[in-house]
């Protein structure tokens, strides 16, 4: 097209134009074949290993590292007692991991509370209000012996992350647990 012939489009405006049309084609492109994240798909974590770590004591006193969960699906659930969806979501981990006992299947709960005493305050409701089941681990995030690498993640919104029997994320859900992570679960667990 030449320039000087169409005068309501200026030079730049006309290249940008083009510009335009081309990222939105390429956008749409991407989209289709399921490479670009729609609003509710699983997010990246915000770490650079493969194989993330996470070390320390459970509130119980027990080690916990990822390391020795090797050759089992664990479910990583970051949660406070200050986000209600997280608190809201518990008593399902608690339900599916009662329903999976005989798996090789942990869920370790690493609570972002600021303080001990919440965390404490939650466990000793939680301890009269439920029957006794299989527990899920449970850690303090801000425990001086804790170590992860996970980087910052919301306090206030649950993520979930679903470790292959290897140690690999297999998946991140930020928010509510969707219903499709315990399939992606059960698929790692069951094969």
């Amino acid at each position: 097209v030449d320039p000087e012939q169409e005068p309501a489009m200026p030079r730049l405006a006309h290249h940008r134009h083009a510009l335009l049309l081309s990222l939105l084609a390429a956008s749409s492109a991407l989209g289709a074949l399921g490479l670009l994240p729609g609003p509710a798909a699983a997010q990246p974590l915000p770490v650079q290993t493969v194989r993330p770590t996470l070390a320390g004591h459970g509130v119980d006193g027990a080690a916990i590292d990822l390391l020795q969960l090797r050759g089992r699906v664990v479910l990583l659930f970051f949660w406070s007692t200050e986000c209600p969806v997280c608190m809201d979501k518990l008593a399902e981990l608690r339900r599916n991991l009662d329903g999976w006992r005989d798996k090789d299947f942990v869920i370790v709960a690493v609570s972002q509370d600021r303080s001990a005493a919440d965390l404490r305050d939650y466990l000793r409701v939680l301890e009269r209000m439920t029957p006794p089941r299989p527990q899920m681990k449970i850690v303090w995030r801000r425990d001086p012996a804790h170590r992860d690498s996970f980087g910052e993640l919301p306090a206030h919104s649950p993520t979930s992350i679903i470790l292959d029997r290897t140690g690999v994320v297999a998946k991140v859900h930020r928010g509510r647990v969707p219903p499709e992570a315990w399939d992606e679960i059960a698929e790692l667990v069951l094969n």
